[in-house]
Formats: structure tokens, C-alpha cells, sequence
């Protein structure tokens, strides 16, 4: 419904300006006939609607061919058009925050309801499955251990001449590796171990090879390797006193595709801390940490300081030196250790009194490396610390 408007001639205005007036508001008023009737009404004549229209049209040509002389002569109307100019522009820039603030709305609205999903799936398990643990303290020494578990891509399928990997494999790995790690630090009588996922746990779909190789979709990648991280730890619970689980977040499972698009910190694989918190919440030897510095993960362990970081945007070569730098700065601490991943394949060397270690892959060499020849052994380490000198032992455990 069209709202009523009333014209009425203002003072001194002439009949063109008048006609001008009216019928520049003829999408408010209606058809042109209508307009014809509201200014034959005012200026008692009796024309056609025909006789305003064109005249209106004329005065428009007019308007038209002449607005660059308007507006390089007359002060009033450049300052008319500055304004329009300015206005246009807030115009976008309201439409342009409008746009990402719905992007920001769409992703929290995605987590949300992945974060419901995983808390009624874990309440579930939780009631069906419960986790089992052994609350007997069977060790008084005071070694600790560091797990490092990198690169997992839980959901990758890959069949190349150096490795064969899909989610089947990615299990049988995991049990081999709980029993190996088990082993280990019952023969080291260690009594707290450190578990520490540095990223890309499940292999995602940011790339269209990614969603082409993978076995499931993205959300259940991220539910089912959060149950078999789950069921590990509690499995390796059973063997020391204590359990701290940390966690640093990958590039495969960032929530937008377009790398220059998304925000790094923006990631699905925090989810994974979150289900475990939820799956293990029973268990008392189990502590679930969270970092405090974003991207980077640090402990100490027996006196020595660990920087953990996924590896996407480091360079191994000046990691250790960088991390340093930074932690000495800003937090007044050292690093003894830089670990990180990503790259999957083992190296390790000394910088400036750090050491610096980059952790194998659990999937091992995938479709796009065996393309370009990058071949590398499956595996993760464990590391055995004591009191006295740091940095005991490292096992490397490897996959066949």
C-alpha cells in the first residue's frame, strides 16, 4: 500500500518547479495519470498526463547534458555531488563489514552446532562405551616422557610404491603405537607423560586433492579421530601416574578454503581438546591443557622448556632461534626445545644451545609427495626426560 502524500505549491515556487517537484516523486505517487490529476488540482488546468511527462523528460535532457557546467560553476552543487560521492562510499563500506560480519556469523553457527553434535555423541559414548582406566599409582620415580603425535590425517587415502594409508591402517598404527609407547615407559618407569598433538591430526578438504584422498567427510574425520585420541590416552593412562594432553592446531582443517582468505586461527581442530575434555572427564589422571600463547604450545618438563608448534608457517631452519626470541621477549623464558611438524619427515640439529626436532608423519608419504619424490618413513617419537641432564632419550617409532 502506497502511503498518501498531500502537494501542496510552497511559497514563491513557479509552476515549473512546482511540476518539477511532483513529478520527480512519481514512483511515490503512482502512474503518471496520477500525477497528472494532483498537479491539474493545484495549477486548475486540465492536461494530459502526456503533457507533464515529457515536459518533466525535457527538463531531465536538459539537466543531464548540462550537469558538468552545474557542477564545475556552482559552489553548492559540487558540494551536493561531494556528499553523494561520500555517502556511496560509506554505503559500501556498511555492505562490506555486512558481508564479513554474516561470514563471522555462518562459521560460529557451523562450530556451534558441531560442538552440540560432539557433546551429545561423547555424553553417548560415555554412557554406551565408558573408558575404563586404572587409577593405581604403579611408579614413584620422577622421569617424564613427551609423546609427540604429528600429522595424523585421519581420513587420507593414499596407495603409492613407499606407503599405503587409509583409515583402517591409520587404527592399526595408533594401537601399534599405544602398545610401543606402553612398553616404553613402563621399561623407563616414567611417571608422567606428556601427550602433545601438533597439528593435522585428520586431513580435512581444503584442497580439492584433500577432498578427492579423503575417506570422510570433514566433521566426521574430526569426531572419529577425536574418539581414537581419546581411547589412546586413556589406554597409555593406565601405565603412568599422570597424563597432560596438549595441542596445536594444523592448516587442513582451517575453516575456509582460500588460504588468503582465512584466518589461521579459525580452526576445526580445536574441537579435538574440547571432545576430550568431555570423553575423559572421568578419568583423574587425565588433564586436558590449553595454551596461552594462541598458535604455540609450551610445557615444562623437569625444568626444560618446550615450544610446540604445527610448522605451517616456520621455517625449521630458525625456528628454535625465532621462538626464543620471542618467548624471551615477551614472557621472560628460554627454550630449551622447538618442535614442530608438517613437513613429515624426521630431521634434528642444534642452534645457539637449542635443539630443534621436526616430528615424522603418522600417514607417511601421501599422493602429493610421492608425486614429487618426497619420500619419508612413518612414524612419531616419544622422548624420555629425567632431573638431571634433560633430554634422556628419544624413541623413534616407526610404521611399516
Amino acid at each position: 500500500m502506497r502511503k498518501i502524500v498531500v502537494y501542496k505549491r510552497l511559497e514563491n515556487e513557479s509552476d515549473e518547479e512546482l511540476i518539477y517537484r511532483v513529478c520527480t516523486d512519481k514512483d511515490n505517487i503512482g502512474s503518471w495519470q496520477d500525477v497528472a490529476s494532483i498537479l491539474n488540482g493545484i495549477l486548475n488546468t486540465e492536461y494530459t498526463e502526456s503533457k507533464f511527462r515529457k515536459q518533466y523528460q525535457a527538463f531531465q535532457k536538459m539537466l543531464s547534458a548540462n550537469e558538468y557546467k552545474f557542477l564545475s560553476d556552482d559552489n553548492y552543487l559540487k558540494e551536493v555531488q561531494a556528499q553523494k560521492d561520500e555517502l556511496y562510499k560509506i554505503k559500501r563500506q556498511v555492505f562490506d563489514q555486512r558481508r564479513e560480519y554474516n561470514k563471522l556469523l555462518i562459521s560460529d553457527a557451523r562450530a556451534d552446532h558441531l560442538m552440540e553434535r560432539m557433546v551429545d555423541a561423547a555424553e553417548k559414548l560415555n554412557t554406551e562405551r565408558p573408558l575404563n582406566f586404572n587409577n593405581y599409582i604403579s611408579c614413584v620415580s620422577k622421569k617424564e616422557a613427551v609423546l609427540f603425535c604429528a600429522d595424523w590425517h585421519y581420513g587420507m587415502v593414499t596407495d603409492n610404491i613407499w606407503n599405503q594409508f587409509n583409515t583402517s591402517i591409520c587404527k592399526d598404527r595408533v594401537i601399534h603405537l599405544t602398545k610401543k609407547v606402553k612398553e616404553f615407559v613402563l621399561l623407563n618407569k616414567v611417571n608422567t607423560i606428556h601427550l602433545v598433538f601438533l597439528g593435522d591430526m585428520a586431513h580435512g578438504s581444503i584442497h580439492t586433492t584433500a577432498r578427492v584422498a579423503a575417506e570422510e567427510k570433514t566433521c566426521d574425520q574430526i569426531m572419529q579421530v577425536s574418539e581414537i585420541l581419546a581411547q589412546m590416552i586413556n589406554e597409555i593412562s593406565s601405565s603412568v601416574n599422570k597424563v597432560n594432553v596438549y595441542s596445536c592446531y594444523g592448516n587442513h582443517l582451517r575453516t575456509i578454503q582460500n588460504k588468503k582468505e582465512s584466518v589461521h586461527s579459525d580452526n576445526m581442530e580445536k574441537l579435538i581438546p574440547w571432545w576430550l575434555n568431555w570423553r575423559l572427564k572421568d578419568n583423574t589422571k587425565v588433564s586436558i591443557i590449553e595454551s596461552e600463547f594462541k598458535e604455540f604450545t609450551k610445557l615444562k618438563v623437569l625444568g626444560a622448556n618446550i615450544c610446540c608448534v604445527h610448522g605451517d608457517l616456520d621455517n625449521i631452519k630458525k625456528l628454535g632461534v625465532d621462538v626464543n626470541t620471542l618467548f624471551t621477549k615477551l614472557y621472560g623464558e628460554t627454550i630449551d626445545y622447538a618442535i614442530s611438524a608438517d613437513k613429515h619427515h624426521l630431521e634434528e640439529f642444534e642452534s645457539y644451545g637449542i635443539e630443534n626436532i621436526l616430528i615424522r608423519s603418522l600417514c607417511g608419504t601421501d599422493d602429493h609427495a610421492n608425486d614429487k619424490r618426497l619420500y619419508s618413513t612413518a612414524g612419531q617419537s616419544l622422548m624420555i626426560f629425567n632431573d638431571d641432564c634433560g633430554r634422556e632419550c628419544t624413541y623413534n617409532i616407526k610404521f611399516t
